[in-house]
């Protein structure tokens, strides 16, 4: 099994919970949706095996990794996630929520975003956290609209 990293780094978390939690972000290629603010090149990656990954992680002062993408829900899998598990790390991941996550996951932020169609689609039974790009929309109703804020 390989997963397509784009890059993984090490930096204090800047927003939401957690800010100012130093951690090994572990950035995965890929998304099923095209936010034309999107910072991350999708196309740039680094297969890495499970054991690739831990080792790359395993070199900084943390056990708090933070998730994120592109859309990692597309390539995190249970495997992983119990494999950090039996490492010793505490999981956090920012997904737009759209597809199911595996168990386990310590903390989820969520920050939704609009479909092709416009209209904001989360498939997530549970969000510790909103994070939502403001671009002058209701965000009362977007938190009031997911069902896992309840």
């Amino acid at each position: 099994m390989s997963y397509r990293i784009n890059e993984i780094f090490y930096s204090l978390q800047g927003e939401g919970y957690f800010t100012g939690t130093p951690a090994v972000f572990l950035r995965m290629s890929g998304c099923n949706l095209k936010c034309g603010f999107c910072d991350t090149r999708h196309e740039e990656h680094t297969l890495m095996s499970p054991a690739q990954i831990v080792e790359a992680i395993g070199q900084y002062p943390t056990r708090h990794i933070i998730i994120t993408g592109g859309e990692p829900s597309l390539q995190l899998d249970q495997m992983l996630v119990d494999l950090l598990h039996d490492e010793g790390w505490f999981i956090q991941i920012e997904t737009n929520g759209t597809n199911p996550l595996p168990e386990g996951i310590d903390w989820v932020t969520c920050s939704p975003k609009p479909g092709p169609t416009g209209e904001i689609s989360v498939s997530l039974r549970h969000i510790d956290e909103l994070k939502v790009v403001y671009e002058g929309q209701d965000v009362e109703a977007i938190a009031n609209s997911l069902p896992a804020m309840h």
